[in-house]
């Protein structure tokens, strides 16, 4: 059968029915799925138009908020810039009230201010300074009426261009006198001539001092010791019959009055005084001889500060006699108003602690102040904290004297005479036989600050051109907005006080310099001998180690021996100034040799351990000097 074209186009879209279904379904798709597309993209552009529209919106509202937010915070720095302005005003006018040219004005200012905001701004002040708290009477400060400077002679007597440069400046800083504990540097004569230190000052010297002392307007209180701390008499073979102990030199004997002979020629070189100290500390060895142990030690002391006292006052009767109080503290009220010792001494009532209560209590004060008409007090600014420190703890010291001024304050009044003054003593030694404690150059920032708050009765901000001036401070060096003192950051004043030009400010630096090297060294030479394990004193001993960790261990050494040769040269240097050369040396000895000779002998050590090259097999030979311990060596 045959078709034409059109029947065989028919027959074949039959026969490809499914085929052309699916195709035009597929067209019809594309179809509405472009439109679709073409729907979606208008409403996107839709959305799209609407929120740039929303963002001109937000961006103009952003652009206006900005403008606001400018101005008021121009505004508001203006108005803060004026605030800061009145607040400097202000400032100002109130540091210019602190300043204060005399105690008088200070208080009449005090007195004006109400008692609530004056205790906050001290309260305040105290505590950017690092003052210790103590509840002093801030409109009516107790004031001392005699304020002596204690310098301790023996082992370390500065030289006389040193007295020169000091008493003026002690004077300044409101010192009424110095009291002299000269010792083995009093130039003894006759059969006491061998007491005298070889370096000890002449007649000359004595009379030259006291000459300076007087241009200077300071009274002069000489100390003897008569009873303990008599080493430097009694350790020589000529005076040792007159100790209470025969093996020891520490105190003498009170049965034997030779031993007071020493007094005369003190007193004659010292002519003018209106006191004498007779000593009488810490009389630890008494009542042991043959004689004495059959008395009480109460009567003992009581009649032999009488026998001193009678001599004295025999010799010199214009002369008043002072004696340390701390063997009277446990001694009777009526055994020392049966012997009257009220009539024939002062008491001097001294703690260097910061509890003064603590070792003299309200009981003891209200004995003395029915004994004795009047007392005298001591405090520290230095050698109390330490018998091998070389700078002392300001801020300690100054808690001391603060709550010495509390002390006097309340118990002044008990007494009939009321309380002669304060000695702040500086120790050079624990006594004759002890190494050297805090030289008196090192001291000084120390003593200004304590000097100067026994004076004005207080310590706080208002005292602080007097206290740099006095020290010779460069005021203009100071920090902006940082305290003339931080005690507790600071206590021993180098950070503060370093560019201070006051007489031996050279040899307090270099007390900073030697305190920075001797914590690397001490710290070098823990680790080395005793934290590392190639150079301990075993290692040593048996000449076994590794010679690569012996150079590791030594490759400091160089620089930190260098470090206390120079330091020990710059010593001379900033110490000729002060003291003789027997000083100078003792000082160095003490001090920086020992390290010397520590890092030598590492040194030492360390060629001897890396001269080996070959070592035996373990176990090394047992120590011998171990069986006198019962270590069995087999």
């Amino acid at each position: 059968m045959h078709f034409n074209y059109p029947q065989r186009f028919c027959v074949a879209a039959y026969r490809k029915k499914t085929t052309l279904l699916v195709v035009s379904g597929l067209s019809v798709l594309i179809l509405f799925g472009l439109e679709y597309s073409r729907l979606e993209e208008n409403k996107i552009s839709e959305l799209m138009k609407e929120e740039r529209d929303a963002q001109v919106v937000a961006d103009a509202l952003m652009k206006s908020i900005n403008v606001k937010f400018i101005e008021t915070a121009k505004r508001i720095n203006k108005d803060q810039d004026v605030a800061t302005k009145i607040v400097t005003e202000l400032d100002e006018e109130r540091l210019s009230k602190l300043e204060q040219p005399s105690r008088d004005e200070i208080a009449r200012r005090r007195a004006a201010e109400t008692v609530d905001n004056n205790q906050f701004e001290i309260l305040e002040t105290e505590q950017q300074l690092g003052i210790p708290y103590v509840n002093l009477d801030p409109k009516n400060p107790y004031i001392p009426k005699k304020r002596i400077v204690h310098l301790d002679l023996k082992g370390a007597p500065p030289i006389l261009s040193y007295f020169r440069k000091l008493f003026p400046l002690i004077k300044v800083m409101g010192a009424t006198g110095v009291l002299l504990e000269y010792e083995d540097m009093f130039p003894f004569s006759g059969a006491l001539k061998n007491i005298s230190a070889k370096n000890a000052f002449t007649a000359y010297d004595v009379s030259e001092i006291l000459k300076l002392a007087e241009e200077s307007k300071l009274e002069v209180i000489p100390l003897v010791q008569t009873f303990g701390h008599v080493e430097f008499a009694l350790k020589h073979s000529e005076f040792s019959h007159l100790r209470e102990v025969p093996g020891s030199p520490q105190a003498l004997c009170p049965s034997r009055a030779s031993s007071l002979n020493f007094i005369r020629e003190v007193m004659d070189l010292h002519p003018n005084t209106k006191y004498l100290h007779i000593g009488c500390d810490e009389v630890f060895q008494m009542g042991e001889c043959d004689v004495c142990r059959l008395e009480m030690h109460e009567n003992l002391f009581l009649k032999h500060v009488k026998t001193v006292a009678d001599i004295v006052h025999a010799r010199y009767p214009h002369v008043r006699v002072i004696v340390w109080d701390d063997m009277l503290r446990h001694i009777s009220q009526q055994a020392m108003l049966e012997i009257n010792i009220g009539n024939l001494v002062e008491p001097m009532v001294w703690v260097y602690a910061e509890d003064i209560y603590r070792f003299v209590q309200p009981t003891v004060w209200d004995k003395y102040a029915d004994v004795f008409k009047t007392a005298w007090t001591a405090s520290a600014f230095k050698g109390a904290f330490g018998e091998t420190l070389y700078v002392p703890n300001a801020k300690r010291h100054l808690e001391n004297n603060l709550r010495w001024l509390d002390v006097m304050a309340t118990q002044a009044s008990a007494f009939k005479q009321g309380l002669m003054g304060i000695v702040i003593t500086g120790w050079q030694r624990y006594d004759h036989f002890s190494v050297l404690c805090e030289l008196l150059p090192a001291s000084i920032p120390s003593l200004a600050l304590n000097l100067i708050t026994v004076t004005y009765g207080y310590f706080n901000s208002s005292l602080k051109e007097k206290f740099l001036s006095a020290l010779s401070c460069p005021m203009q060096n100071m920090a902006y907005g940082s305290p003339f003192i931080s005690l507790d950051a600071d206590p021993f004043l180098w950070d503060k006080l370093s560019r201070c030009m006051f007489p031996g400010n050279s040899f307090f630096r270099l007390t900073n310099r030697l305190h920075n090297l001797e914590t690397e060294a001490r710290e070098y030479l823990d680790i080395t001998k005793r934290q590392k394990g190639w150079m301990t004193s075993y290692n040593v001993r048996h000449n076994y180690s590794l010679p690569l960790r012996v150079d590791e261990l030594t490759s400091d050494l160089p620089r930190i021996y260098h470090g206390m040769v120079m330091i020990a040269r710059s010593a001379v240097d900033a110490m000729v100034d002060v003291f003789d050369n027997y000083t100078i040396s003792e000082w160095i000895e003490q001090r920086i040799y020992p390290y010397i000779i520590e890092l030598e002998q590492i040194q030492n050590q360390s060629i001897a351990l890396k001269s080996v090259n070959h070592w035996p097999a373990r176990p090394l030979p047992p120590l011998r000097d171990l069986q006198r311990l019962g270590v069995t060596l087999n």
